[in-house]
């Protein structure tokens, strides 16, 4: 009898009462020939996750401060032949595993994927950012890979530590300086549900990721140029300007929320090189 592949799904989680059911019930329905196991690592929650989340998955594990040691620590008790990597306000088409696993099939060369995202938000500004998610598909500098084999993940280290902000971009192309091509989904995506907050708590989120992202952009200086870019996400717009055009304030209001996020990083790069000077 041959053995079943296995596959282990990984969700860090930190208070997520509100979007943890939805994405343990879309892992749940997937449809592929082998086994499944669902780990949830739980960053000290003080609402209802864990409570909501321990029926339905088979392992929760205590651990943080941030997402890459609870992705690692999830990783390393996983049982699965590959590993796939969720965030709780996430949420996967039927088909996604089965896909993954179709794509890893006869190559020479191991793969990592790449699913599909498409945003989905329920309010102004988590439609806005929707709008402005969905231009990004099948770009090379701007979707992580979230389908790894598990052996490779160990290899290269997992992800890393002492980013807080780009850990996914980071561990994607760590693998591709390893050889492993980065392949799509075509047919089977996942569900990004923006937040649904204030435009304040938004900016607030995008501060913090600007403090954090300097040790990503130094570890990788060409690919943060194409990341950090608004020129290079304005060319990716331009080519959804139909899309766009249907949906004029969504998409006035996206273009002014990122030219804004683009001040506060040029303010904060600013800030940051001054004081180096001084010092």
């Amino acid at each position: 009898m041959n053995k079943k592949t296995q596959v282990s799904i990984i969700v860090p989680t930190k208070n997520e009462e509100g979007n943890i059911l939805r994405c343990i019930r879309s892992i749940r329905q997937q449809k592929f020939d082998g086994t499944l196991e669902i780990i949830l690592v739980d960053n000290n929650s003080e609402d209802k996750t864990v409570e909501i989340a321990k029926k339905l998955v088979d392992k929760i594990i205590i651990a943080g401060p941030e997402r890459s040691t609870q992705r690692n620590v999830g990783a390393k008790s996983a049982h699965g032949d590959w590993l796939l990597f969720l965030d709780a306000d996430m949420e996967l088409s039927r088909n996604v595993i089965e896909e993954c696993l179709s794509l890893t099939k006869n190559r020479i060369v191991t793969p990592i994927i790449t699913i599909t995202e498409q945003g989905k938000g329920a309010t102004f500004w988590g439609k806005a950012l929707a709008l402005e998610r969905n231009c990004y598909q099948y770009t090379f500098w701007l979707q992580a890979a979230r389908f790894f084999p598990k052996k490779f993940f160990l290899k290269v280290g997992g992800y890393d530590v002492n980013l807080v902000a780009g850990e996914d971009w980071d561990i994607t192309e760590r693998f591709r300086n390893e050889g492993l091509p980065n392949l799509y989904t075509k047919h089977s995506y996942l569900t990004h549900h923006e937040p649904q907050t204030s435009l304040f708590e938004l900016l607030k989120k995008e501060m913090l990721y600007i403090k954090h992202i300097d040790k990503y952009a130094k570890k990788h200086p060409l690919s943060f140029s194409y990341q950090g870019s608004l020129l290079y996400r304005m060319f990716l717009w331009t080519r959804h300007w139909g899309e766009l055009l249907r949906h004029p304030i969504l998409t006035t209001a996206f273009f002014s929320y990122k030219l804004l996020v683009w001040f506060m990083w040029q303010w904060h790069r600013r800030k940051f090189e001054t004081r180096n000077v001084n010092n």
